[in-house]
């Protein structure tokens, strides 16, 4: 959300407690505030708080001068959006029967060798157009959105050659533009080995050191960079390498 919103009438504000980050079991510590109201403006939070006292007046006084829309929540709940922090939205292609196979325990190599797994998808990924990769990773945010998740990490690693890992990073610059879950993209071309580098992991990292990385940084196409570092796939020095 980018614009100005007063909420009001607010059964109970839920928010992480604090200014930092927590981990562990202080992750569970959440700052409920009862009969609240919430101020947006310019896309920013400028008031959560109780619906009375004058830093709530001083709220309604901003939101009335701005004339600013007016939510009222009639008594349910307000809390953060969600953040999906490992995604793949962006692909073609299905592997339902996988499901199926890791239900009779079966390895991710063992999947692999059968001719599922990453490379699957990858194979659909490449056949895909930018179009269908729009209509397709549009359809996924919506679903997401509709169940309150507001930031995806967006992986791509589905092409495994350069035209294909642009494309999906050039997808998802597009789809933040069109839709209002934040993405935030992180470059993965080493998310398995394709086919034409078939037991040649470090010549494939060559490339994608020396072909992708630079023009990936250059368009400031990703803000992060993620490798699968597996035995049998990208071993630690490779994955250094890489980084």
């Amino acid at each position: 959300m980018k614009g100005d919103l007063f909420i009001v009438n607010i059964g109970q504000i839920a928010t992480a407690s604090g200014k930092k980050a927590l981990r562990g079991p202080d992750m569970g510590r959440l700052l409920v505030t009862q009969n609240g109201a919430i101020l947006v403006e310019k896309g920013i939070i400028s008031y959560a708080g109780v619906q009375e006292g004058p830093d709530y007046e001083a709220a309604l006084k901003k939101a009335r001068a701005g004339a600013y829309p007016l939510l009222d929540a009639a008594g349910k709940a307000c809390v953060p959006g969600f953040v999906d922090c490992h995604t793949h939205f962006l692909f073609a292609g299905f592997r339902a029967e996988e499901f199926f196979w890791r239900a009779q325990g079966l390895s991710y190599m063992e999947i692999h060798r059968r001719g599922g797994g990453i490379g699957k998808t990858a194979k659909a990924t490449r056949e895909a157009s930018f179009e269908n990769l729009l209509s397709s990773g549009g359809a996924r945010l919506s679903s997401m959105l509709a169940q309150g998740i507001t930031t995806v990490e967006g992986k791509s690693g589905y092409g495994l050659d350069r035209t294909t890992e642009l494309r999906q990073l050039q997808a998802m610059a597009a789809l933040d533009a069109m839709q209002p879950v934040d993405i935030v993209r992180t470059f993965m071309g080493a998310h398995s080995l394709p086919p034409e580098f078939s037991g040649r992991p470090g010549e494939y990292i060559d490339f994608i050191i020396a072909e992708v990385l630079p023009e990936v940084a250059r368009e400031k196409m990703a803000e992060f960079a993620d490798i699968f570092c597996e035995k049998a796939i990208f071993e630690l020095e490779d994955s250094r390498r890489y980084l």
